[in-house]
């Protein structure tokens, strides 16, 4: 039985948390929610076609670093607007979950 932190996972796991950043940045740089939900939908796609098996635990560790992401720029950076910015945040485990369990579904549907 293989090891689940194999060493392409951990690199996954980086991007993960850097896509869970830009996403969380977009929110608070963006006039609505429709580009940060277009970040949040091409990343997740990304990660679940990158792991499709483990796609679920990047997603989680995605929507962890975005609401992260969200408490540590809401001190520093003034968004443009807060209510897209907390609105994105919170509803950001939804796409981030999708996405990723679609992005799977490709690769094994397509590959």
């Amino acid at each position: 039985m293989s090891s689940f932190f194999t060493p392409a996972f951990i690199r996954n796991l980086f991007i993960a948390a850097i896509s869970g950043l830009i996403i969380s940045f977009s929110g608070f740089r963006s006039e609505g929610v429709h580009v940060p939900f277009l970040f949040n939908m091409l990343f997740s796609v990304g990660l679940g076609w990158l792991e499709p098996k483990k796609g679920w635990a990047l997603a989680l560790m995605q929507v962890v670093v975005i609401f992260v992401g969200y408490y540590v720029f809401s001190g520093f950076v003034v968004a443009e607007r807060p209510d897209v910015a907390k609105f994105a945040t919170y509803l950001a485990a939804v796409p981030t979950l999708a996405g990723s369990f679609m992005g799977a579904f490709m690769k094994r549907a397509f590959l």
